[in-house]
Order: C-alpha cells, then sequence, then structure tokens
C-alpha cells in the first residue's frame, strides 16, 4: 500500500526565488547529500516533460542503481512542479510540491507517494529523514546566497 508523506517549511525568500532554487537539479544534488549521491545528473532548472535518467547510491556505501524522473508538471507562475519517478526498488514515487507567499517569506508544501511494494515503510522513513535534511540546507544555501551578494 502506498505512503504519503506531507511537509510544510517556511523559507526566508520570495517565492519565486524559492521556486527557482527548488527546480534546480544542482540544487537537488546539493540538499540530497550525503544520504543520496547521483550520478549523471544534469544541471539547471528542471522543465515540463524533462526525463532525467540517473544513477543512485544511498549513502555511497550502497551499489549505484539506475533512478528515473521524469516531469510531469513544471509551472512557474503557479510555482508549482510534480515528478513521476522509478528505480532504486521504488515503483512509483509522487512528488508534488507548491511554494505559496508566507509571512515572512515563502512556504513550501511537499506532497510524497511512495508505492514499494513490501519496503515502502522503509523507503518513507528514509524519505522522511531527506525531505527535512533538505530544509535545512536550503536554508543555508538561501542564507550563502544572501550574503554573498550583499
Amino acid at each position: 500500500m502506498p505512503k504519503v508523506l506531507r511537509f510544510e517549511h517556511a523559507y526566508p525568500a520570495s517565492a519565486d526565488r524559492l521556486f527557482q532554487l527548488v527546480i534546480d537539479l544542482d540544487t537537488l544534488d546539493a540538499v540530497t547529500k550525503p544520504w543520496v549521491q547521483f550520478h549523471h545528473l544534469p544541471s539547471g532548472p528542471v522543465h515540463e516533460g524533462q526525463v532525467i535518467d540517473v544513477a543512485l547510491s544511498v549513502l555511497g556505501i550502497f551499489p549505484v542503481r539506475p533512478y528515473r524522473m521524469r516531469v510531469v508538471l513544471c509551472d512557474a507562475e503557479a510555482r508549482r512542479m510534480r515528478s513521476e519517478e522509478d528505480g532504486m526498488g521504488i515503483h512509483r514515487l509522487t512528488h508534488e510540491l507548491q511554494v505559496k507567499p508566507g509571512r515572512d517569506g515563502a512556504i513550501l508544501y511537499d506532497r510524497v507517494e511512495i508505492d514499494a511494494g513490501w519496503i515502502t515503510p522503509l523507503v518513507a522513513a528514509w524519505a522522511w529523514v531527506i525531505y527535512r535534511w533538505r530544509h535545512h540546507i536550503r536554508l543555508r544555501l538561501l542564507r550563502e546566497n544572501q550574503e554573498g551578494g550583499a
């Protein structure tokens, strides 16, 4: 049975700036280390219709395995993105995100639906750690970018 995770994180940045950060593949690589290591990840922002074939290694100690991400929606005006993903034992992972203006910046809403058969609870626990980790790294990246631009 699939498992659904939901996250809501506030950031001290405009909604447009935050959306550009979260759809950038260079940022994806930065916010997933050391938990997940990407191989053959392209650079730059994702776009609707894009298919991204990569290889992943969990913690850099497990064997590198193929993983596919399909960007089925990327709407900069609505600040929404949805990807459908599979590989590494995951039958289907759907990641939906939306960025909305918040009181002191912007709020990122993530919804992750995971179907990995009998290992779904384990994959969901792993995803919970990674998505919470991403928040802290994004905060740091936004801070560094602001300090570098000042």
